[in-house]
């Protein structure tokens, strides 16, 4: 269908955005699912006879296996910790006591005895699990194992706890939720108190996170939790239990999402500072993370209000993050009611009969069973009407109508799936409205906003207006806003990465340059842009930091062509990278590399055989040694040297004002056999520019020039090089050396044709400057390449002040004015309205501004050379013909264009970078053009290379052969006039 093919930009972006969201994955209750779902098959076998299919199960009969599953969990797991054996009257009527988002105790519920106790016992868990970088979790009962010996101190630490549940928090929580559910569900109402629901400990969970470079912010992922309630207790960490009460001190905090009300003000939404043995006591359904907080956070938001994300706030959590592993404990607590015994009429044996579980607890089972089958949309509903209030089942099944949309084996008719599209708005809409502050809901609404609004056009008899379009448009844009704002605040805080906020921006900006808000879409790019400036957890510029000796000696590679200088390799003993660096780094990925078993790890989607990549940031994840190698490298060598070096660029622009940071950097193994084994030339790179503002590319094995075990072919190709007699090719001088350029600067990875090739790219953006006072250019390179990316996606009403704007904001940049002048061109070639002549004019015009930019560029001056053609054939059938320029003056630019295409696309294609321009076509424009200016001999001079040129491409048979038949026409015409004209002499 029309609207199938439509909506897959917004269904990728749903699903890129919902991969690790929309479906969280399991937790505690991960076993008794698989339990859940075990018992409920073996019901369904016992039901169907062996020659049956299974039988559809029914609800009653998931509810009693859910039930059972329940109870045995809330009365088998921390069997060491009380549970709660009457129901506490705190007084006064549950009406009067509205719903709480978190109950914070001002007393600590644990001594500050048992909190070293536990979080010293965790330490030594942790190291000798190997487990002490990252986001550390442990049971409490695996960590009460590790308490000093001594019977005597593991229980003396239980009965603290044992008198923190029953005299503290069972009390409190009885008290702040008193009309909750959990309390009011089954025989609650009865007279006996054996019957009524109880509270019980069912998950303790100690956390640990931070303490070294590159450390979150966060302890515990954001999500829900299990359960019905979560006790959040500090067990702070070794600085604050020494006694260091600096105000910058590490403490713990409790970032909750639902207190998101404004993005200029995210510190309203952590609960802090929570000092070692306090606590913090929510509701599961809370979506919340346990962090690492400086206690001065508020301050430190106030004095930086810049609509940033990355502010002097966000700095300081990162830093202490590093500067300390923090400790917590988590409690997840659950009511349930005592089991009872029958005896069947026909059977003298007693049989268990199970209480209902709390709607809560069933609802949550209900959506993770529903994972697991086929049916799911069955499972959810029921789920939603057990929870009526749970906004996340509504998420779920919204999503779940949603992703019919792109599956391939769902074929339906238009009304069916707009059917489809309608339910999901219903239950996005229904999750929203429940918790407007999840992020989540909002990005999958506009999600199936968009994709309704695209299957509505193709509906029978569908008229569009632009009133309408614009109407949608904004309900699109209002979704995807609230969902930045929300996603915003746990990025600013360092809880979230920026994958999610990235998908929403770039969705959003799209959204903005559809209804023709540019000026809004601009806002919303920088923010997108400013997201890859803090994706990367390496170090950022210290720009305290001086040139050292480390800097290494460097020459420029300059085009006597052009007069521009290209790029820049580093040259001398002393190399970015030494051999030690190297061997770390290559030993890494090759573990990587190892563990994926061909699995793919970029999160790019360009990939060729014969190239693996995996992210540095990926590899220092888990390797601190490695990541302080590369943060000193950076820091004293890469920084350094871009900074110096490029101050003597004088064409490519000023230095970033804020510091350099890590845009992002990826290790390339190019394997050369098996991409020839393929049947490719090598394994290489297509002709491009990269994101950020600089490239670094740092070599890390030999040439086989220089060592006869090494790789052949391979090496960057410099377009910029390309009309120079030195090599376009160029490779650093040896390994752990570097070639560095502009990321603007048109760029390929040449073939590696044997052996393998490690190369380390790094590409680098800026930071906003420290001093908030200054202003900084740095997303002025950014922006025009992501609007040149969304323009392709519009129409064309939109797309072409799209690209103007972006030429507007980079004029330098000659991949702008390229595709401005390419867009213009297509337009409709039966108009042959003033409006339409212009745009020819001026897409020669931009054309011919590429070419200055870039006169390497070899598309540049082939579509030049159509261009010039185009515009000729235009003006003589809409009689325009006064118009064009004096032919010998258009006859010497379209051959220089096409000559110079043919001329550079030849050196492109000899290392092996070609760009597919359509060499035959060229040539046929020439001898079509030299032909209407009665230079025959010329035009077949042209027209006799067609058919040799189709031989050498690769092109389809039926387009050549339409060619070379129209090759042949035109050759047939010139030689008549040349008859013609001999005969009349």
């Amino acid at each position: 269908m029309m609207c199938h093919q439509k909506i897959l930009f917004f269904i990728a972006c749903a699903l890129h955005f919902s991969s690790s969201a929309a479906f969280a994955p399991l937790n505690r209750h991960h076993a008794a699912f698989t339990h859940i779902d075990s018992s409920v098959s073996s019901l369904a076998e016992e039901k169907s006879s062996p020659d049956d299919a299974p039988k559809e199960i029914s609800y009653s009969t998931i509810l009693k296996v859910i039930d059972e599953q329940h109870h045995i969990q809330s009365t088998t797991s921390c069997t060491y910790l009380p549970r709660e054996t009457a129901p506490i009257d705190c007084g006064g009527s549950p009406e009067t006591k509205p719903p709480s988002t978190y109950q914070h105790p001002a007393t600590p519920v644990l001594s500050p005895g048992a909190v070293n106790a536990l979080r010293l016992a965790a330490e030594r868990y942790f190291d000798a699990n190997g487990r002490m970088m990252g986001q550390s979790t442990a049971s409490l009962e695996d960590i009460l194992s590790f308490i000093s010996p001594g019977h005597d101190a593991e229980t003396a630490i239980k009965l603290e706890l044992a008198n923190s549940l029953t005299q503290n928090i069972y009390p409190l929580v009885r008290s702040a939720w008193a009309n909750d559910k959990a309390f009011t569900f089954g025989n609650a109402d009865t007279a006996d108190t054996n019957a009524a629901p109880l509270l019980s400990v069912t998950s303790a969970t100690v956390f640990a996170s931070g303490g070294h470079s590159g450390a979150k912010v966060s302890l515990t992922t954001l999500e829900r939790d299990a359960g019905i309630f979560v006790v959040h207790i500090d067990l702070g960490n070794e600085e604050q239990l020494s006694g260091f009460l600096d105000e910058s001190l590490a403490k713990g905090g409790i970032y909750f999402e639902s207190l998101v009300y404004d993005s200029d003000r995210v510190t309203d939404s952590v609960v802090r500072p929570i000092n070692p043995g306090q606590a913090v006591v929510h509701k599961s359904d809370e979506r919340t993370a346990a962090i690492i907080t400086p206690s001065n956070i508020r301050e430190l938001e106030q004095k930086d209000n810049r609509q940033t994300l990355d502010t002097l706030m966000r700095r300081q959590l990162l830093k202490t993050a590093e500067s300390t592993r923090h400790y917590a404990l988590r409690l997840v607590l659950t009511t349930n009611q005592s089991a009872s015994k029958t005896t069947s009429i026909d059977s003298a044996e007693s049989q268990i009969v199970y209480p209902e579980a709390p709607p809560a607890e069933r609802a949550y089972r209900l959506r993770n069973f529903a994972r697991l089958k086929d049916d799911r949309v069955r499972y959810l509903t029921l789920a939603g009407l057990i929870d009526v209030n749970d906004h996340e089942t509504h998420l779920w099944l919204g999503f779940d109508y949603l992703s019919h949309i792109d599956n391939p084996e769902y074929k339906v008719d238009i009304e069916q799936r707009l059917s489809d599209i309608n339910k999901a708005i219903f239950h996005l809409g229904k999750a929203a409205a429940l918790n407007p502050t999840d992020p989540r809901v909002h990005f999958q609404l506009a999600t199936v906003l968009g994709a309704k609004m695209e299957c509505e056009k193709s509906t029978p008899n569908h008229i569009e207006t632009n009133g309408r379009s614009l109407e949608q448009y904004t309900e699109i844009a209002a979704a995807l806003g609230k969902s930045a704002l929300c996603e915003s605040a746990a990025v600013k805080l360092g809880i979230s990465g920026v994958q999610d906020l990235t998908s929403c921006l770039n969705a959003l900006a799209q959204t903005l340059c559809e209804m023709g808000d540019f000026s809004t879409a601009i806002k919303v790019i920088d923010q997108w842009a400013e997201c890859g400036s803090v994706r990367s957890a390496l170090a950022i510029e210290d720009m305290s930091i001086s040139a050292t000796e480390d800097i290494p000696s460097y020459e420029w590679l300059s085009s006597d062509a052009t007069g521009k200088k290209v790029a820049l390799r580093t040259v001398g003993d002393s190399p970015l990278f030494n051999d030690d660096d190297i061997s770390l780094l290559v030993s890494a990925a090759d573990r990587s590399f190892a563990q994926a078993n061909g699995k793919q790890l970029s999160r790019y989607t360009m990939q060729y055989v014969g190239n693996s990549e995996v992210h540095l940031d990926d590899l220092c994840a888990n390797d601190h040694v490695l990541k302080q190698r590369i943060d000193h490298i950076l820091q004293n060598r890469v920084y350094p040297l871009v900074r110096q070096s490029f101050a003597e660029d004088d064409q490519g622009g000023e230095l970033p004002a804020g510091p350099l940071c890590v845009y992002d950097s990826i290790f390339v193994r190019y394997n050369g056999d098996e991409a020839v084994l393929a049947g490719r030339v090598g394994a290489s790179q297509p002709l491009h520019q990269d994101g950020g503002i600089y490239s670094v590319n740092v070599a890390l094995n030999s040439h086989k020039d220089d060592d006869v075990n090494g790789f052949s072919g391979g090496g960057t190709f410099l377009e910029g090089l390309s009309r120079d007699e030195i090599s376009c090719i160029q490779r650093p001088v040896s390994p752990g050396h570097a070639l560095l350029h502009h990321t603007t600067a048109r760029h390929a990875g040449a073939p590696t044709t044997s052996g393998i090739r490690d190369i380390l790219v790094i590409f680098l953006t800026a930071r906003h400057p420290q001093d908030i006072s200054k202003s900084e250019s740095t997303y002025r390179v950014e922006r025009p390449m992501r609007l040149q990316t969304i323009a392709k996606q519009l129409p064309r009403d939109k797309l072409i002040p799209c690209l103007e704007l972006a030429r507007e904001h980079d004029p330098l940049n000659s991949e702008m004015s390229y595709w401005l002048g390419v867009h213009l061109l297509q337009g409709d070639s039966s108009d042959q309205s003033d409006q339409r002549w212009n745009e020819i004019c001026r897409g020669v015009d931009v054309l011919q501004t590429a070419t200055q930019l870039n006169p390497t560029d070899a598309r540049a001056h082939f579509h030049l050379g159509m261009a010039i053609a185009s515009r000729h054939k235009y003006a003589m059938r809409t009689k325009r013909a006064h118009l064009l320029p004096p032919p010998g003056e258009a006859a010497e630019a379209l051959i220089y264009s096409f000559e110079s295409a043919i001329r550079l696309e030849q050196v492109c294609d000899e290392a092996g970078c070609k760009n597919g321009i359509n060499i035959p076509a060229a040539y046929l424009a020439l001898g079509d053009f030299m032909g209407r200016l009665r230079n025959y001999p010329k035009a077949l001079e042209y027209l006799e290379q067609v058919e040799g040129a189709i031989a050498s491409s690769e092109s389809e048979e039926d387009w050549a052969m339409s060619m070379l038949e129209e090759t042949a026409s035109i050759s047939n015409f010139c030689r008549s006039e040349m008859q013609q004209d001999s005969s009349l002499v």
